[in-house]
Protein backbone atom coordinates (compact mmCIF):
# COMPACT_ATOMS: atom_id res chain seq x y z
CA UNK A 1 0.00 0.00 0.00
CA UNK A 2 1.10 3.36 -0.32
CA UNK A 3 0.80 6.35 1.71
CA UNK A 4 -2.66 7.17 0.90
CA UNK A 5 -3.79 3.28 0.83
CA UNK A 6 -2.37 3.13 4.35
CA UNK A 7 -4.25 6.01 5.80
CA UNK A 8 -7.78 5.16 4.19
CA UNK A 9 -7.23 1.29 5.66
CA UNK A 10 -6.44 2.88 9.39
CA UNK A 11 -9.04 5.17 9.43
CA UNK A 12 -11.39 2.12 7.90
CA UNK A 13 -10.14 0.16 11.50
CA UNK A 14 -10.94 2.80 13.42
CA UNK A 15 -14.63 2.71 11.77
CA UNK A 16 -14.92 -0.85 12.76
CA UNK A 17 -13.44 -0.87 16.48
CA UNK A 18 -16.36 -1.01 19.31
CA UNK A 19 -16.72 2.68 21.06
CA UNK A 20 -16.16 1.14 24.38
CA UNK A 21 -12.56 0.16 23.66
CA UNK A 22 -11.60 2.54 21.34
CA UNK A 23 -9.71 4.99 23.47
CA UNK A 24 -7.84 2.46 24.70
CA UNK A 25 -7.06 1.23 21.46
CA UNK A 26 -5.94 4.83 20.09
CA UNK A 27 -3.80 4.92 23.64
CA UNK A 28 -1.81 1.26 22.66
CA UNK A 29 -1.64 2.58 19.03
CA UNK A 30 0.06 5.63 20.46
CA UNK A 31 2.66 3.93 22.28
CA UNK A 32 3.01 1.23 19.83
CA UNK A 33 4.27 4.15 17.55
CA UNK A 34 6.08 6.06 19.34
CA UNK A 35 7.91 2.79 20.43
CA UNK A 36 8.45 1.88 16.82
CA UNK A 37 10.16 5.36 15.76
CA UNK A 38 12.42 5.85 18.60
CA UNK A 39 13.65 2.04 17.56
CA UNK A 40 13.92 3.42 14.27
CA UNK A 41 16.03 6.42 15.22
CA UNK A 42 18.56 3.77 17.28
CA UNK A 43 19.16 2.39 14.40
CA UNK A 44 20.05 5.38 11.78
CA UNK A 45 23.78 5.67 11.79
CA UNK A 46 23.45 9.14 11.51
CA UNK A 47 21.67 9.11 14.87
CA UNK A 48 24.46 6.76 16.74
CA UNK A 49 27.18 9.14 15.39
CA UNK A 50 25.24 12.16 17.11
CA UNK A 51 25.38 10.28 20.02
CA UNK A 52 28.95 9.49 20.18
CA UNK A 53 29.93 12.77 19.36
CA UNK A 54 27.69 14.11 22.31
CA UNK A 55 29.70 12.15 24.60
CA UNK A 56 32.90 13.07 23.50
CA UNK A 57 31.89 16.45 24.36
CA UNK A 58 30.39 15.44 27.54
CA UNK A 59 33.68 14.43 28.95
CA UNK A 60 35.57 16.98 27.40
CA UNK A 61 33.52 19.72 29.46
CA UNK A 62 32.59 20.67 32.76
CA UNK A 63 28.65 20.12 33.32
CA UNK A 64 27.90 23.54 32.65
CA UNK A 65 29.60 23.34 28.71
CA UNK A 66 31.46 26.87 29.28
CA UNK A 67 35.17 27.61 28.08
CA UNK A 68 37.53 28.57 30.71
CA UNK A 69 37.94 31.87 28.52
CA UNK A 70 34.14 32.52 28.13
CA UNK A 71 32.24 35.35 30.00
CA UNK A 72 28.48 35.43 30.15
CA UNK A 73 26.66 38.94 30.19
CA UNK A 74 23.10 39.25 31.93
CA UNK A 75 20.45 40.25 29.83
CA UNK A 76 19.16 43.79 30.98
CA UNK A 77 15.98 43.51 29.18
CA UNK A 78 13.39 40.53 27.63
CA UNK A 79 12.29 37.43 28.97
CA UNK A 80 15.89 36.68 29.99
CA UNK A 81 16.58 39.32 31.71
CA UNK A 82 15.68 37.15 35.27
CA UNK A 83 18.72 35.26 34.73
CA UNK A 84 20.64 35.99 37.89
CA UNK A 85 24.30 34.52 38.60
CA UNK A 86 22.97 32.78 41.76
CA UNK A 87 19.86 31.36 40.20
CA UNK A 88 20.60 30.50 36.91
CA UNK A 89 22.13 26.83 35.29
CA UNK A 90 23.60 26.91 32.10
CA UNK A 91 23.21 23.81 31.08
CA UNK A 92 23.86 22.87 27.20
CA UNK A 93 20.73 21.11 25.59
CA UNK A 94 22.33 19.49 22.57
CA UNK A 95 24.51 17.69 25.59
CA UNK A 96 21.88 17.17 27.79
CA UNK A 97 18.50 16.13 26.77
CA UNK A 98 15.75 15.96 29.81
CA UNK A 99 16.17 12.70 30.49
CA UNK A 100 19.76 13.49 30.76
CA UNK A 101 19.42 16.19 33.41
CA UNK A 102 16.60 13.85 35.26
CA UNK A 103 19.92 11.71 35.76
CA UNK A 104 22.06 13.80 37.17
CA UNK A 105 19.38 15.48 39.62
CA UNK A 106 18.84 11.88 40.88
CA UNK A 107 22.27 11.34 41.31
CA UNK A 108 22.94 14.27 43.25
CA UNK A 109 24.99 16.32 40.62
CA UNK A 110 22.13 19.12 39.57
CA UNK A 111 19.89 20.69 41.20
CA UNK A 112 16.18 22.02 40.38
CA UNK A 113 15.84 24.01 42.96
CA UNK A 114 17.33 26.66 45.07
CA UNK A 115 16.97 27.52 48.84
CA UNK A 116 15.61 31.52 48.61
CA UNK A 117 16.79 31.33 52.89
CA UNK A 118 18.95 29.07 53.99
CA UNK A 119 17.55 25.88 55.98
CA UNK A 120 14.05 26.77 55.18
CA UNK A 121 11.49 25.52 52.52
CA UNK A 122 11.07 28.25 50.85
CA UNK A 123 12.80 27.24 47.58
CA UNK A 124 12.09 28.58 44.04
CA UNK A 125 12.96 26.44 40.74
CA UNK A 126 16.32 27.53 38.87
CA UNK A 127 16.39 28.52 35.61
CA UNK A 128 18.11 26.68 33.21
CA UNK A 129 19.51 27.92 30.25
CA UNK A 130 20.92 26.31 27.22
CA UNK A 131 23.20 27.69 24.54
CA UNK A 132 23.01 25.34 21.60
CA UNK A 133 20.18 24.06 19.74
CA UNK A 134 18.72 20.56 21.27
CA UNK A 135 19.05 17.15 19.30
CA UNK A 136 15.25 17.47 18.49
CA UNK A 137 15.67 21.33 16.89
CA UNK A 138 18.87 20.07 15.21
CA UNK A 139 16.94 17.34 13.29
CA UNK A 140 13.90 19.22 13.12
CA UNK A 141 15.99 22.27 11.35
CA UNK A 142 17.59 19.80 9.04
CA UNK A 143 14.55 16.77 8.41
CA UNK A 144 12.38 19.21 7.98
CA UNK A 145 12.73 23.24 7.60
CA UNK A 146 15.68 23.20 4.91
CA UNK A 147 14.60 20.72 2.60
CA UNK A 148 17.64 20.31 -0.43
CA UNK A 149 20.83 21.93 0.67
CA UNK A 150 22.86 20.32 -2.27
CA UNK A 151 24.86 23.29 -3.20
CA UNK A 152 24.14 25.14 -0.28
CA UNK A 153 26.19 26.97 1.97
CA UNK A 154 25.69 26.65 5.59
CA UNK A 155 26.75 29.21 8.28
CA UNK A 156 26.48 29.09 12.07
CA UNK A 157 27.11 31.97 13.94
CA UNK A 158 28.79 31.00 16.76
CA UNK A 159 29.44 27.26 16.31
CA UNK A 160 30.39 26.82 20.03
CA UNK A 161 29.99 23.25 20.45
CA UNK A 162 29.38 22.80 17.23
CA UNK A 163 26.29 20.84 17.74
CA UNK A 164 24.36 22.78 14.34
CA UNK A 165 27.51 22.15 12.22
CA UNK A 166 27.63 18.40 12.93
CA UNK A 167 23.58 18.20 12.51
CA UNK A 168 24.25 19.81 9.35
CA UNK A 169 26.79 17.44 8.35
CA UNK A 170 24.59 14.03 9.27
CA UNK A 171 21.50 15.05 8.13
CA UNK A 172 22.24 17.13 4.84
CA UNK A 173 23.58 16.61 1.85
CA UNK A 174 24.97 20.90 2.38
CA UNK A 175 28.61 20.55 0.92
CA UNK A 176 29.81 23.86 2.76
CA UNK A 177 28.93 24.07 6.60
CA UNK A 178 30.75 26.96 8.21
CA UNK A 179 31.10 27.60 11.80
CA UNK A 180 32.14 30.92 13.13
CA UNK A 181 33.72 30.65 16.57
CA UNK A 182 35.29 33.71 18.82
CA UNK A 183 36.38 31.41 21.68
CA UNK A 184 39.77 29.76 21.09
CA UNK A 185 38.73 26.84 23.58
CA UNK A 186 35.28 25.80 21.49
CA UNK A 187 37.45 26.16 17.83
CA UNK A 188 39.57 23.55 19.14
CA UNK A 189 37.09 21.26 20.59
CA UNK A 190 34.86 21.53 17.18
CA UNK A 191 38.58 20.53 15.52
CA UNK A 192 39.00 17.81 17.82
CA UNK A 193 35.84 16.13 16.92
CA UNK A 194 35.44 16.82 12.82
CA UNK A 195 39.17 15.43 12.72
CA UNK A 196 37.67 12.00 14.80
CA UNK A 197 34.52 11.83 12.68
CA UNK A 198 35.83 12.58 9.91
CA UNK A 199 34.06 15.73 8.81
CA UNK A 200 36.77 17.96 7.62
CA UNK A 201 35.74 17.46 3.64
CA UNK A 202 32.47 19.49 4.44
CA UNK A 203 32.45 21.74 7.86
CA UNK A 204 35.26 24.39 8.58
CA UNK A 205 35.23 26.28 11.53
CA UNK A 206 36.88 29.48 11.86
CA UNK A 207 38.30 31.27 15.33
CA UNK A 208 36.98 34.77 14.23
CA UNK A 209 34.44 37.65 15.07
CA UNK A 210 31.66 37.55 12.47
CA UNK A 211 32.14 41.52 12.70
CA UNK A 212 35.26 40.16 10.67
CA UNK A 213 33.58 37.69 8.26
CA UNK A 214 31.03 40.08 5.49
CA UNK A 215 32.15 38.19 2.66
CA UNK A 216 31.17 34.70 4.42
CA UNK A 217 27.73 36.11 5.79
CA UNK A 218 27.52 37.76 2.13
CA UNK A 219 27.89 34.48 0.20
CA UNK A 220 25.76 32.19 2.96
CA UNK A 221 22.92 30.53 1.53
CA UNK A 222 21.24 29.45 5.22
CA UNK A 223 22.54 31.46 8.54
CA UNK A 224 21.71 29.79 11.63
CA UNK A 225 21.79 32.15 14.87
CA UNK A 226 20.86 30.37 17.96
CA UNK A 227 20.47 32.36 21.54
CA UNK A 228 24.38 33.66 19.48
CA UNK A 229 24.62 37.42 21.13
CA UNK A 230 22.00 37.79 24.17
CA UNK A 231 24.34 36.10 27.38
CA UNK A 232 27.80 36.92 25.36
CA UNK A 233 27.82 40.57 23.93
CA UNK A 234 26.81 43.71 26.35
CA UNK A 235 23.70 45.52 24.26
CA UNK A 236 26.40 47.82 22.28
CA UNK A 237 27.64 44.86 20.67
CA UNK A 238 24.73 43.20 19.93
CA UNK A 239 23.27 46.14 18.13
CA UNK A 240 26.65 46.26 16.35
CA UNK A 241 26.30 42.72 15.18
CA UNK A 242 22.93 43.38 13.99
CA UNK A 243 23.34 46.21 12.29
CA UNK A 244 26.00 44.72 10.63
CA UNK A 245 23.83 41.96 9.53
CA UNK A 246 21.24 43.59 8.45
CA UNK A 247 23.41 45.61 6.04
CA UNK A 248 25.25 42.26 4.98
CA UNK A 249 22.78 39.67 4.61
CA UNK A 250 21.18 41.24 1.74
CA UNK A 251 21.44 37.81 -1.03
CA UNK A 252 17.86 37.27 -2.17
CA UNK A 253 16.17 34.12 -0.75
CA UNK A 254 18.92 33.31 1.71
CA UNK A 255 17.43 31.77 4.88
CA UNK A 256 17.73 32.83 8.69
CA UNK A 257 17.21 30.62 11.42
CA UNK A 258 16.82 31.86 14.83
CA UNK A 259 16.38 31.39 17.93
CA UNK A 260 14.60 33.65 19.31
CA UNK A 261 13.04 35.42 16.79
CA UNK A 262 14.53 38.14 14.81
CA UNK A 263 11.81 40.53 16.57
CA UNK A 264 12.09 39.80 20.15
CA UNK A 265 16.26 39.91 19.96
CA UNK A 266 15.95 43.66 18.12
CA UNK A 267 12.94 44.49 20.83
CA UNK A 268 15.51 43.69 24.41
CA UNK A 269 18.17 46.16 22.85
CA UNK A 270 15.89 48.41 21.28
CA UNK A 271 17.50 48.11 17.59
CA UNK A 272 16.06 50.63 14.75
CA UNK A 273 15.63 47.98 12.30
CA UNK A 274 12.94 47.76 9.70
CA UNK A 275 13.17 43.78 9.85
CA UNK A 276 9.88 43.92 7.25
CA UNK A 277 12.10 45.91 4.20
CA UNK A 278 14.46 42.96 4.96
CA UNK A 279 13.04 39.71 5.51
CA UNK A 280 10.08 38.06 5.41
CA UNK A 281 9.09 35.37 8.34
CA UNK A 282 8.67 31.50 6.92
CA UNK A 283 5.49 29.94 8.18
CA UNK A 284 6.57 26.49 9.33
CA UNK A 285 3.31 24.95 11.38
CA UNK A 286 2.96 22.19 9.36
CA UNK A 287 6.13 21.01 9.52
CA UNK A 288 6.40 21.60 13.21
CA UNK A 289 3.54 19.74 13.59
CA UNK A 290 4.67 16.58 11.70
CA UNK A 291 8.13 17.14 13.86
CA UNK A 292 6.29 17.48 17.16
CA UNK A 293 4.26 14.00 16.89
CA UNK A 294 7.69 12.39 15.35
CA UNK A 295 10.48 13.53 18.15
CA UNK A 296 8.59 14.29 21.45
CA UNK A 297 5.65 12.32 23.60
CA UNK A 298 3.05 15.69 23.73
CA UNK A 299 3.14 19.47 22.09
CA UNK A 300 3.90 20.32 25.79
CA UNK A 301 7.35 19.23 25.99
CA UNK A 302 8.47 20.36 22.50
CA UNK A 303 10.93 22.87 21.97
CA UNK A 304 10.54 23.22 18.65
CA UNK A 305 8.47 26.69 18.96
CA UNK A 306 11.15 28.49 20.12
CA UNK A 307 12.83 28.25 16.41
CA UNK A 308 11.61 30.87 13.48
CA UNK A 309 12.86 30.76 9.88
CA UNK A 310 13.06 33.91 7.60
CA UNK A 311 13.88 34.64 4.01
CA UNK A 312 15.54 37.62 2.67
CA UNK A 313 13.75 39.91 0.51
Amino acid sequence: MDFQQSVAAFKTILTSINHDILESFLLWTKDYVNDALREQERKDNANVILDSIREDIRNDLPLTASSPSEQFVKPSAGQNADCDTSSTVHIDAFLYEEDDVDDLVERGLLSRNYCVHCLSRQVKPLTFISHSASVPQIKFIFQYLLGDLRHRTVVDVGSRTGAILYGAYLYSEAPNILGIEIDPNFCQLQQNIIDKYGMKNRIKVLFSDVLDQAEMINSADVIVLNNVFEFFSSVEVQLRIWQFLFETVRKKDTVLVTVPSIEESLSNIDAAIDVQTWVEPVNVDNVRKSAVLKYFPDEDSSDLDDIFMYRVK
